[in-house]
């Protein structure tokens, strides 16, 4: 019985000392897996710091040969112009003709050998005795007798591999390529931190791209909207010109007509002081000059001479530019342009109405105003006379309504024919002929009140005639 008893108390001592065994093998096994995470601890400190991917792959091929312990370590990183992946670090025992090989490896994305990659394998391996023809034939170009592959990013077309073995000759003296529990724990978790790590720069660096890209494409946009701005100034500018010599053009065109109705207002007078003159002279010679008489001759004369003056000073207001914008009556802008025409409407026998609501004032041009005016009145004048109204007659109406002022004119020369109506503002439409007409009149009627004045230019019909509005 104490044999048997001293049999199994040795069985148990052998049992213990074996599991102690294992106990200090798992002991190692975890001290070197504890090394392993503050060495990876350590390098993803360094590499996170870093923006430069390049030097993430520089610091993971050192930290595979003097960390991990393999010979050899190879960085291939993908090429989008050549659909490939191309050596871009390494590290390892390499002699100065193999280091010239190994630097212009490229491997293309569709190599047989990489296809399990393509479909989702974490990792290829080939060991010593590995068989698979395209492992082996991948050794040559690795420069490798035993090695691992591991993806970097995404694993349909990774964005880098890493690679990591030993030369058939130095193997004893590193660390063997296997599928052991250690060696792919180790290079698991190093292919996963390198792999985030590469993903985030990556993803920075697209950032960086696309935020670069954006500044670039906002100070194209920036350059090519000063550009428009200035061309849009400068066809504005342009306009503007045109539109100024329109105006003098049209105002050009009165004149003619102004110095026309200044003749037919100056006959009148002329035709008086010349009675005047000859009253004076025939009282002279049969009873000869009263001072009462004389008195009353020269305050006739000169009430006439100052008819003819406000004439003078009436056509001198239409020529005087205007530089900027004041306030002004419109009753005042209307009875001036009226004394221009007098002479010629009384020529025609037109009669004129003005009906005042108020004392309207308006802010703007008063000579464009005039201007304006005085071509409404004169296509008025020539629709009544071309028409042969029994009673031509023209009205005014000035009134303010809506917090505008409003100027209404009207004849009763029939009104605009419908199907000219829309086209009478068009520049150089006329119905007159090339002869009476430039067709500029009414287009920069309505260029003076829409655009310079900020106001509206409207005609219609009504009643036996045509009406042109004007509101500002």
């Amino acid at each position: 019985m104490l044999l048997r008893e001293k049999e199994e108390l040795s069985q148990q001592v052998k049992r213990l000392i074996k599991a102690e065994g294992k106990l200090y093998d798992y002991q190692q096994e975890l001290d070197v897996q504890l090394k392993e995470y503050k060495e990876l601890y350590e390098l993803n400190r360094r590499l996170s710091g870093t923006f430069d991917v390049e030097n993430i792959f520089r610091e993971t091929v050192t930290y595979v040969v003097q960390h991990l312990e393999y010979e050899r370590a190879v960085f291939l990183r993908r090429s989008e112009a050549s659909q490939s992946y191309l050596a871009c670090a390494l590290d390892g025992y390499y002699d100065p003709a193999e280091i010239g090989l190994v630097t212009e490896l490229e491997l293309a994305h569709d190599t047989p050998c990489l296809s399990p990659l393509s479909a989702g394998a974490e990792y290829l391996i080939c060991t010593a005795d590995s068989q698979s023809e395209e492992m082996v034939e991948l050794r040559a170009r690795l420069l490798l007798n035993e090695y691992f592959i591991y993806p970097l990013g995404s694993h349909s077309y990774p964005h880098a591999l890493l690679v990591a073995g030993n030369s058939a000759e130095n193997a004893v003296f590193h660390r063997r390529v296997s599928e052991s529990r250690g060696s792919l724990l180790s290079m698991g978790n190093l292919a996963g931190l390198v792999s985030s790590l590469i993903a985030n720069k990556i993803l920075l660096e697209k950032r960086e791209r696309a935020r670069e890209e954006a500044k670039r494409a906002e100070e194209k946009y920036r350059q090519l909207n000063e550009v428009l701005e200035q061309r849009v100034r400068e066809a504005v500018d342009e306009l503007r010109q045109k539109d100024k010599i329109m105006i003098l053009q049209g105002r050009q065109a009165v004149m003619g007509e102004m110095l026309s109705n200044i003749a037919h207002q100056w006959r009148q007078p002329l035709n008086m002081v010349a009675l005047l003159v000859q009253d004076l002279q025939m009282t002279s010679k049969m009873q000869g000059l009263s001072e009462a008489f004389i008195d009353s001759t020269v305050k006739r004369t000169l009430e006439v001479i100052s008819q003819m003056s406000k004439t003078i000073d009436d056509f001198r207001y239409f020529f005087r530019p205007d530089k900027e914008k004041v306030e002004f009556p419109v009753a005042e802008i209307i009875e001036k342009t009226l004394s221009l025409l007098q002479g010629s409407f009384n020529l025609h026998g037109i009669r004129t109405e003005v009906a005042q609501t108020g004392h309207p004032v308006i802010n703007g041009y008063p000579t464009e105003f005039v201007q304006v005016l005085l071509n409404i009145l004169i296509n008025a004048r020539d629709a009544l006379t071309a028409s042969h109204t029994l009673h031509p007659l023209v009205s005014i109406k000035l009134l303010s309504e809506g917090g505008k002022t409003v100027v209404s004119i009207s004849d009763n020369a029939g009104g605009v024919p419908e199907e000219i109506r829309d086209k009478i503002f068009e520049p150089y439409f006329t119905t007159k002929g090339p002869e009476q007409g430039t067709g500029i009149g009414l287009f920069m009627c309505k260029t003076i009140i829409e655009k310079n004045m900020q106001g509206v230019l409207t005609v219609r019909n009504v009643g036996d005639g045509a009406e042109f509005r004007i509101e500002v």
